[in-house]
């Protein structure tokens, strides 16, 4: 097997246990003894930077780097590689929209979140659903360039929506019953995995990536060892290299274990 000198990790239903709503401690301990080894390790997740950080993932676990927004930002080592932001003089006219039509939103930062609230039922039941830190609030932003914008709203907004991000060019997306995202290009996890293999001098042979879902075969598909949680959708384990166990019976645990990552 080659020499493996990376990891990158998704985080919900990878190293997040959503039915505990906690880290699984077999991980967490796995994690560390990787580090301590030299293996550098990755989170790739759709979640923002303030979210991981405010469910205390980088307190309980030492990343070397962070690809963030699904792909929109990647970090390695203290430093950034690329931040794929909206241009500001869109955002600027994005959010006076936004303020003017009374709509509630989420301005995504590279490293902070806020909230604008506006129809606070959709904000609500956005966050019953949704197990995701609260933002900031507006009064702290103090105009950072923006990875994404969120907009509560509902599907009947959808097309007036559509065409005011049209006319700056950001993609639409739905994500979700009471909100949609905004954003510049489509992001992809595997676009911050290239970035830091490139920077580290490092080829897909030397990379391990671990995953759950659709937007984790992106990963699959760059790195030569695609694992997939037993707990993940057919499509992603369709794509990987080895399925594991479910991370509740310590899949990733037992993954390092069989390619030689970590002794028993």
């Amino acid at each position: 097997m080659d020499e493996i000198k990376i990891i990158f990790f998704d985080f919900d239903w990878t190293l997040f246990d959503h039915k505990t709503r906690t880290f699984t401690q077999s991980t967490i301990l796995a994690l560390n003894k990787l580090h301590k080894q030299g293996i550098k390790i990755v989170i790739n997740s759709a979640r923002t930077y303030y979210a991981l950080k405010e469910l205390h993932t980088f307190e309980l676990i030492p990343f070397d780097g962070f690809i963030v927004s699904n792909g929109g930002a990647a970090m390695i080592d203290g430093n950034t590689l690329y931040a794929d932001f909206i241009s500001k003089d869109y955002s600027n006219n994005l959010i006076k929209f936004l303020d003017s039509n009374h709509f509630g939103y989420n301005l995504i930062g590279q490293y902070d979140t806020y909230i604008k609230e506006e129809n606070k039922n959709l904000i609500d039941n956005f966050y019953e659903v949704f197990y995701e830190p609260y933002p900031l609030p507006i009064k702290d932003y103090k105009d950072e360039s923006l990875l994404a914008i969120q907009i509560f709203s509902e599907e009947k907004d959808d097309e007036t929506l559509k065409a005011e991000s049209a006319k700056y060019g950001l993609l639409f997306n739905r994500f979700a019953e009471n909100n949609v995202e905004l954003t510049p290009i489509e992001f992809l996890k595997s676009k911050g995995i290239n970035a830091i293999l490139n920077y580290l001098n490092l080829k897909p042979e030397n990379a391990m990536a671990f995953g759950d879902d659709v937007n984790d075969i992106s990963m699959f598909n760059l790195v030569k060892y695609g694992v997939c949680l037993g707990n993940g959708k057919e499509e992603a384990k369709e794509a990987a290299y080895y399925v594991t166990d479910t991370i509740e019976n310590d899949g990733i645990y037992k993954a390092l274990i069989k390619f030689g990552l970590l002794k028993s």
